[in-house]
């Protein structure tokens, strides 16, 4: 089965937004007021915090790198 692009949209319920995070592809449990939008895609709190706090050298910088490329890639000036 095709793996599709996380949307902002991922479905709703009773008028509540609840987004797929870019990164962890996962929906945080209070929907968008758990993130942030950036260039249109959705970053949960949780992936944000890890981002920040990632070093160089840990296993899990070269994976938030490449999701971080494709976010990038979209932004135009």
């Amino acid at each position: 089965m095709a793996r599709r692009e996380p949307s902002l949209l991922a479905e709703k319920r009773k008028g509540v937004l609840l987004p797929v995070c870019m990164i962890c592809e996962q929906t945080p449990p209070k929907g968008i007021a758990e993130g942030m939008l950036v260039s249109g895609r959705f970053l949960c709190a949780r992936c944000e915090r890890e981002i920040v706090r990632v070093r160089v050298g840990d296993s899990r910088y070269t994976q938030l790198k490449e999701k971080l490329k494709k976010l990038w890639a979209r932004v135009r000036p």
